[in-house]
């Protein structure tokens, strides 16, 4: 199956792009201060994963959830830069002019941000009660998840 070559436009620095990047630099900030803060308070050792029935069956140095936490805000940042790459966005709708474009961008800004919630659920989630609960985390998630369905049907309205 031969893959259609996608369109290639050059995206320029807008004030929207601008207000989503200063957005993005104060809340990660903003987050890795409340992260940093709550790994000081955090015991030595910490659950780190749960079973089925939220009971923890994993415990480790609290420090260890810097790695996800990096990760999570490098692909933010990285979305940023994606932005200004828009063949580059994979969006499960095709995308053929560039209204479609303009929404892949804007959802690809979206999803950075909202990855730097998924960034503070997951130290919030494990440092901040003595009984853990995941919906912080797949409330974030979630809403990554809304803004793929959203601006997919967005993208799939644009398409005339």
């Amino acid at each position: 199956m031969k893959q259609k070559e996608r369109l290639k436009i050059e995206v320029h620095r807008t004030t929207e792009g601008t207000i989503f990047e200063v957005a993005f630099a104060i809340l990660a900030v903003t987050v890795w201060a409340l992260i940093i803060w709550m790994l000081s308070k955090a015991p030595d050792v910490i659950a780190t994963h749960f079973d089925g029935n939220g009971r923890p069956n994993g415990y480790g140095s609290p420090w260890g959830l810097l790695v996800p936490c990096i990760i999570t805000t490098v692909v933010g940042a990285g979305l940023l830069v994606v932005a200004y790459r828009p063949h580059l966005i994979n969006m499960p709708v095709e995308m053929k002019n560039l209204r479609q474009y303009e929404l892949a961008i804007r959802s690809t800004r979206i999803a950075a941000l909202l990855l730097l919630l998924v960034t503070l659920a997951i130290p919030a989630t494990l440092l901040t009660s003595i009984s853990p609960s995941p919906w912080f985390v797949i409330g974030t998630v979630g809403l990554l998840l809304i803004d793929i369905i959203v601006f997919s049907v967005l993208i799939h309205r644009a398409r005339g």
